[in-house]
């Protein structure tokens, strides 16, 4: 199950076996944010309480047995899910090599090399090729066979 700190927007995940079956005190590691966060079966994202929730947070902290309280806040076996900012220099990247590229088949058909007509020269001659094969084993199998 997902869970998110509101404070700080930063995402885990967490087994729910490990909110214990009413849920449990958690803390943020990113910017030590605490709250009471339940186990909600239907709700496969869930997020930490916002602010109109407080006064709910703060009577189930209350209903907390003695035993819970005193306990130190442990950390929750997690995941920390971040997310990949897209790369800037990537897309530089790509769009150089586009741009090489079109330059490139701009300066051949400048120079009389279309080069449209020589790739499909070697594609047409690349299925001339494979259908050629493809008989010639055809041919083998047949006088193997019989």
């Amino acid at each position: 199950m997902f869970i998110v700190c509101t404070n700080c927007e930063f995402k885990y995940l967490v087994n729910s076996a490990d909110l214990k079956p009413k849920g449990r005190m958690v803390e943020c590691v990113n910017c030590g944010h605490q709250w009471f966060q339940e186990i909600n079966e239907l709700e496969t994202f869930s997020a930490a309480p916002s602010t109109n929730q407080l006064n709910v947070e703060s009577n189930k902290i209350n209903k907390l047995n003695e035993e819970d309280k005193d306990k130190k806040i442990k950390n929750l076996p997690s995941t920390v899910v971040r997310q990949e900012k897209p790369s800037t220099r990537n897309s530089v990247l790509l769009l150089l090599l586009i741009f090489i590229i079109f330059l490139g088949i701009w300066f051949l058909r400048s120079y009389g090399i279309n080069t449209f007509v020589l790739i499909e020269f070697y594609i047409i001659e690349f299925f001339f090729n494979l259908n050629l094969i493809i008989t010639d084993l055809a041919i083998i199998i047949h006088d193997i066979l019989n």
